[in-house]
């Protein structure tokens, strides 16, 4: 019976119980909590009973700037995400500055360099080389070291024909090279690189041909080969006095030293058919005579355009040394005295200054009288030039024929 009145007295203390703590949750107030969300002025509202968050009363304040090192603190999926929008839609000088500045924040410029790579590579698969050299250019201007950027962007030029440009960002690779085969590549690039820009001028576009090996020097000047090239083509323009300056500083390199001397000789020569050039005469009452060498022996001789050959006397025979068995025939000829007997010879070489014919005939007679003079300077000599008396000066003028 004690028993029974135990457990009824429980039930009712229970119930008593029960009914007052279910009064007392029901009155109890919801507060906000003071902790901030994610967003700075954002709150969420608290159920005191249980702790439990209720979604459906968090109050936002988005019109409220947000704290930019909250952004920074947040963990993001994909930090180079900014820098891919930027390319894709050909904002380049955006794209660059924002890989500069995460430069400096120590990002992953590895990966973000990779990342306008690729973009540059998708442009050259649409043959978007005028874009894809827009990026690179702007690029390398923050590449110190941007060896392989180099390269790519003068290979694009290339294609697009445009060698100047290639032939500049080749040379300002030069520096950037820091290994024998990075150097090595570059040289064949600039060797490839100049032969097509020299196929791409027409041959007789001489001023072109000349523009472009002033600037290879101007950029390259250790590269002797270039001064051979240019005074080449100065030549060919007649600049010949700007030939002879460029080949002046080669001439004892020793790799093209001696063919910067056979050109000078030549342009020597060249000098002389293109220009008029004065001899000097002595006057003999109404004649001239003029100083020749003759197989390098000097013998005065009276010009005569009437006499078809050069003729010397006994005398100067023997001081060149013509023996009258080295002559090629025995002939008759007419001269102030009549007709009378010579040898004919051939001698290797007869000069007026520096004007010089090979492998020339002369005739000797045994006596010849025309007022002081060893012979007649003849045709057969002034016919290989233009040439003039003038006669105030006492001077003869030479050209050689074209």
């Amino acid at each position: 019976m004690m028993n029974k009145l135990i457990i009824l007295t429980v039930l009712i203390a229970g119930m008593g119980i029960g009914w007052m703590l279910r009064d007392a949750g029901m009155s109890a107030p919801v507060v906000i909590s003071q902790t901030p969300s994610l967003h700075e002025n954002s709150y969420e509202a608290v159920s005191t009973a249980d702790g439990s968050v209720d979604r459906s009363v968090i109050i936002s304040s988005s019109h409220l700037n947000v704290n930019p090192v909250d952004e920074i603190n947040q963990p993001t999926k994909q930090p180079l995400e900014p820098l891919a929008i930027l390319l894709n839609t050909g904002q380049d000088a955006e794209a660059i500055e924002w890989y500069v500045s995460f430069e400096r924040e120590n990002g992953n410029v590895v990966s973000a360099r990779h990342l306008i790579n690729q973009q540059v590579n998708r442009r050259e698969q649409r043959n978007d080389l005028p874009g894809a050299a827009r990026l690179l250019s702007l690029f390398i201007e923050q590449l110190p070291h941007g060896f392989a950027e180099r390269i790519a962007l003068a290979l694009i030029y290339q294609r697009q024909e445009e060698f100047y440009p290639a032939l500049s960002v080749l040379f300002e690779a030069i520096p950037v090279a820091s290994t024998t085969v990075e150097l090595t590549q570059l040289d064949q690039l600039i060797i490839k690189t100049v032969k097509a820009a020299d196929r791409d001028i027409f041959p007789d576009n001489i001023g072109a041909k000349i523009k472009l090996y002033q600037f290879l020097l101007q950029h390259r000047a250790s590269d002797t080969q270039y001064y051979i090239e240019l005074a080449k083509w100065l030549v060919k323009g007649t600049h010949l006095d700007a030939a002879i300056e460029q080949l002046n500083i080669v001439q004892y390199d020793p790799f093209v030293g001696d063919v910067a001397q056979q050109m000078l000789a030549e342009i020597e020569r060249l000098r002389l058919k293109l220009l008029e050039t004065p001899v000097a005469l002595v006057r003999r009452g109404s004649h001239f005579m003029v100083d020749a060498s003759l197989n390098h022996n000097e013998i005065r001789l009276l010009i005569d355009t009437g006499a078809s050959l050069t003729v010397l006397d006994s005398a100067a025979a023997q001081l060149l040394g013509l023996d009258e068995f080295d002559a090629l025939q025995r002939m008759q000829m007419n001269t102030a005295n009549g007709v009378t007997e010579a040898l004919l010879y051939r001698i290797d070489s007869m000069a007026l200054g520096v004007f010089a014919v090979s492998s020339i005939d002369i005739a000797v007679v045994e006596h010849l009288d025309i007022n002081g003079a060893s012979g007649l300077l003849g045709m057969n000599f002034l016919e290989h030039f233009e040439f003039r008396i003038d006669q105030s000066d006492a001077q003869l003028f030479l050209k050689y024929r074209d």
